[in-house]
């Protein structure tokens, strides 16, 4: 019985390990200006909000430590362009992501991950 429950717990160990081995964690270069300018970049591809969250980001700069910021999600529904902007307290904006092909999600033909 001992036998067992120790090779329970290694087996546990080592799907954890291997778990932790699939997690990705990156650092990106984002874009960065007061507000009022960034805004100007997305009305230049005529993005229009479509809707807005409470968001947190991960500085590496101080250890992982959580940054909130208001995050706004502009879409030009007729070309399919995005834009993804956190907005700080202090008046700084950044472009966390922008992309084409925008379409609304179906869960019956859209799969995480996949272009649909």
């Amino acid at each position: 019985m001992v036998k067992l429950a120790l090779a329970f717990i290694l087996g546990l160990t080592f799907m954890s390990s291997a778990n932790a081995q699939q997690q990705k964690s990156f650092f990106a270069m984002q874009p960065c200006d007061v507000a009022e300018k960034m805004s100007k970049t997305v009305k230049k591809y005529n993005e229009e909000p479509l809707f807005t969250s409470l968001g947190v980001q991960f500085d590496s700069n101080q250890q992982a430590s959580p940054v909130r910021s208001d995050m706004i999600f502009f879409v030009n529904q007729d070309t399919g362009t995005w834009s993804l902007i956190s907005v700080y307290t202090d008046g700084m904006a950044c472009m966390i992501a922008s992309g084409r092909d925008f379409k609304p999600y179906s869960a019956t033909t859209d799969k995480p991950g996949e272009k649909g």
